[in-house]
């Protein structure tokens, strides 16, 4: 409430002078904005990464001007393999509230740094970032990152990291969710990068549209995107197309701790791969139909009756039709005696006569 009286009063009072508008409004601007949060101020025993930046380590000092780093499992009686004087004693440096974890003098000396001209207490322990992403198929449980599934397969992308201990409260007090280093990217077959993730298809009322998740939170590993398992691939826009059509799909990974990717990029001697950035693929193919399953028949069974159980049968007779009659044919005379009846009938029709 005092804040918001303190901008009345410096509006009333710059009002009066149109000259000074736009530095009344930067005093609104400065004094609404909340504090921001940052990943660069660490307390003793943090772990810090190498090619971090601008780094205030002067919690973690305590007062202390010189580190010492000794070869793991040796002890700190002997003096320290490599040390580094951060400031001389009775003297002070802005050089520890803008510290940088450089990979020209870290590289090769990971480990717990201790103070040296003080009694043996922890500083900070140097880490190589590491950083990897998979695609996972959680129905198998398994990496099938380069490989080709179905696109009706439940997939998501895997992050393992050392890096999410930089999200610890414990060691960075002024951390919050909005911090994030991360950046994750969504690449489809045809080179775009991919902003929403459709539950169904479009125009559905019921189908929600999430935003692919840019900037994770990873504070756990391993870590998994969460609507991995939401988005629908089998989605088709207002015009009956696929909106996620079969191919090679990129998941890309990259991460800026504390301008991180400007150290490597600078110092051009380590290779940036599996630190700074990692990548994975995977194909989708059209799902395959089964094949048709024909019903199965039973085959017909031709039973024989037991005739030794069956009573005696009487025997049926048997009707047979009369045979047809041929029709009679008639051979001719021969000439000589067809002549002979002729004479012989006119000798007779004579002899009546007289």
């Amino acid at each position: 409430m005092n804040v918001i009286m303190f901008i009345i009063r410096v509006l009333k009072l710059l009002s009066m002078q149109r000259k000074y508008g736009v530095t009344a409004f930067m005093i609104i601007l400065i004094c609404a904005a909340p504090v921001a949060a940052s990943t660069a101020k660490i307390t003793s025993g943090a772990p810090v990464f190498i090619g971090e930046s601008n780094v205030d380590i002067s919690r973690a000092l305590n007062g202390c001007h010189t580190i010492g780093w000794w070869q793991n499992g040796t002890g700190t009686s002997a003096p320290p393999e490599k040390n580094l004087t951060l400031y001389e004693i009775n003297t002070q440096s802005d050089k520890i509230y803008h510290y940088n974890i450089s990979p020209e003098v870290f590289a090769g000396y990971s480990g717990t740094w201790y103070c040296v001209d003080k009694s043996p207490v922890v500083v900070f322990r140097v880490l190589e970032p590491q950083i990897d992403i998979k695609v996972w198929d959680q129905d198998l449980n398994q990496d099938v990152s380069g490989k080709s599934v179905p696109i009706s397969a439940n997939i998501t992308y895997r992050v393992d990291t050392n890096l999410y201990q930089a999200f610890n409260p414990l060691f960075r007090p002024d951390v919050t969710p909005s911090d994030s280093f991360f950046s994750v990217s969504l690449i489809d077959p045809y080179g775009q990068s991919i902003s929403n993730i459709f539950t169904g298809s479009a125009g559905n009322a019921q189908t929600p549209i999430l935003f692919f998740d840019k900037r994770p939170f990873i504070d756990k590993s391993p870590y998994f995107w969460k609507d991995g398992e939401d988005w629908n691939r089998s989605a088709r826009n207002a015009y009956g197309e696929l909106l996620y059509p079969a191919g090679t799909y990129t998941f890309l990974i990259s991460q800026n701790l504390n301008h991180m990717k400007e150290s490597y990029t600078n110092s051009g001697t380590l290779d940036p791969e599996g630190k700074i950035t990692q990548k994975n693929t995977i194909t989708f193919v059209a799902d395959t139909k089964p094949l048709a399953t024909l019903p199965i028949t039973q085959p017909l069974l031709t039973t024989i009756p037991d005739t030794t159980s069956l009573p005696p049968m009487t025997a049926t007779p048997v009707f047979t039709s009369a045979p047809i009659a041929k029709k009679t044919t008639y051979t001719p005379l021969p000439g000589w005696v067809a002549l002979f009846g002729v004479v012989m009938a006119g000798f007779f029709i004579l002899r009546r006569y007289r």
